[in-house]
């Protein structure tokens, strides 16, 4: 079939960084539903609380966020693992393992358990000290300091290796007597084997999940980071030029420092949450999961989105306080004795030539993820694109779907005002004394130019595209002259 879409875009999604370990180091998951989050990771997990609050928000364009991602952070160094796959476990099932055996490989180094006697152990737990005094027969650390217990709670057999550091570990079937490694929960499809693995610097992290899958538009860290773990995150996010929204939580006591230390850094929101149980620093992440771009006049501005959420400002001297550093916050106002809150005032940090408001940052992230899928897929499905006048005019044909796209969904903003500095930049960038009336006409004024480039002594081509569009803008205050005649 010719013409096939081969290249997706990506899913604006949250993607959230925890140290969890049952979430497998230098690894990530994706989730449809809060509930399983749970049955993963446990309905009183932190992991758990934030899907519930994710997932249970509705917009005003009655969507909302379909899918969550969390990805492992290695902070600390850590041992090879193995968390059994949960299910119900019976004291006479082992009791009536005499000879049970199975095989562990870490590090490269294989070892089989052999002859265990389950007959006259009294409970689980005694299972699992009966299987660790077997695993501690062998040879090295990683193996006599090795401890394997019984959780009952999720009810499973989990093993901790002696020694951290980069391990790999797998789990091998008995090959004599009666094969326990299934028995264990340590052969199923939700047994979660853990490599052991080195601490992780921010921006490394970072880097390992972002290739691992670009499936996400924000991402943010369950756990504390120190002033300089926030300042490494968002000097890596800005080097990423407009690809995801780091949300940051900040408190009254350390609101001014982390500012001052991230004000010039674009990519980067702070939002004000002092309580332990409420995730405020989430609602840019979630505004933005539940935006449908395809949709017409989908786009949203982030402030006026009200969440069941404890107000943090609710005097004009607080408000005019974190204004002023652009920390967003639950706002409390009151009108006619009725008290409302919402998320206020949806900005971000860095310079004046960053974006400054969330959605505009958002609707740019999903413009340029469109705009390289569709040219991708452009390469993908067409014979070749030459590098003359028709193949200007199939990329612009390309980027044209993605500019009406912007148009229908709001992104791109017709019909607005520009002041003369704006209009000067416009034909500075363009080299046309006219394209600022095109721009306020149509929204946007684009071109395409075939460039040569030598690489490894080679000449190829390439075509660089230049897109000047109207930023879709939000009315955040209304006044009014009542006037009396």
């Amino acid at each position: 079939m010719g013409g096939a879409a081969a290249i997706q875009t990506r899913q604006l999604i949250g993607r959230l960084i925890t140290d969890n370990p049952l979430l497998p180091t230098g690894s990530f998951l994706e989730f449809t539903s809060a509930d399983d989050v749970g049955a993963y990771f446990g309905t009183t997990s932190q992991e758990y609380l934030r899907a519930l609050f994710y997932f249970g928000w509705v917009s005003k364009n009655g969507t909302a966020p379909q899918k969550i991602s969390f990805a492992h952070w290695t902070d600390a160094d850590t041992a090879p693992r193995i968390f059994g796959a949960p299910g119900t476990q019976a004291i006479g099932t082992w009791n009536a393992i005499t000879a049970g055996s199975f095989s562990l490989t870490i590090a490269g180094t294989s070892n089989t358990m052999s002859g265990l006697n389950f007959s006259g152990a009294a409970n689980l737990a005694a299972v699992a000290a009966l299987i660790q005094a077997a695993i501690r027969t062998k040879t090295g650390t990683m193996w006599t300091a090795a401890t394997v217990t019984f959780d009952p709670v999720r009810g499973c057999f989990n093993f901790v290796g002696g020694i951290t550091g980069v391990a790999a570990i797998s789990v091998q079937a008995g090959a004599g007597g009666s094969d326990i490694a299934a028995q264990l929960g340590w052969l199923s499809p939700n047994t979660i084997l853990s490599n052991g693995q080195v601490t992780k610097t921010i921006s490394q992290v970072l880097a390992y999940t972002s290739s691992m899958s670009t499936n996400f538009g924000s991402f943010l860290f369950m756990p504390s980071l120190t002033q300089a773990q926030i300042v490494e995150g968002a000097t890596w996010n800005k080097a990423q030029n407009v690809e995801y929204m780091f949300t940051v939580p900040v408190t009254t006591a350390n609101v001014a420092a982390i500012q001052a230390a991230v004000a010039q850094i674009g990519g980067t929101t702070l939002t004000l949450s002092n309580l332990a149980t409420e995730y405020p620093e989430m609602c840019p992440m979630m505004i933005l999961a539940a935006t449908d771009y395809d949709a017409r006049n989908s786009v949203q501005n982030y402030e006026f989105n009200e969440f069941i959420l404890t107000p943090t400002v609710t005097t004009d001297t607080d408000k005019a306080t974190y204004d002023a550093l652009n920390v967003n916050y639950i706002g409390q106002t009151q009108e006619a004795g009725q008290l409302t809150s919402f998320y206020q005032q949806g900005v971000m940090q860095g310079l004046p030539v960053d974006p400054s408001d969330q959605n505009t940052y958002a609707n740019e992230m999903w413009f340029k993820d469109r705009a390289a899928a569709d040219i991708l897929t452009a390469q993908l499905t067409l014979p070749q694109i030459p590098a003359n006048d028709a193949g200007r005019l199939i990329i612009l044909s390309v980027l044209q779907a993605d500019i009406d796209a912007a148009l229908r969904n709001g992104s791109f903003s017709p019909g607005k005002t520009f002041t003369a500095n704006q209009k000067n930049v416009i034909t500075n960038i363009t080299g046309d004394p006219e394209a600022w009336r095109q721009v306020v006409s149509n929204g946007y004024w684009v071109d395409v130019q075939i460039v040569p480039i030598v690489v490894n002594n080679i000449t190829k081509y390439k075509a660089v595209y230049t897109l000047v569009y109207g930023k879709d803008d939000v009315i955040r205050l209304v006044e009014g002259r009542d006037i009396l005649i």
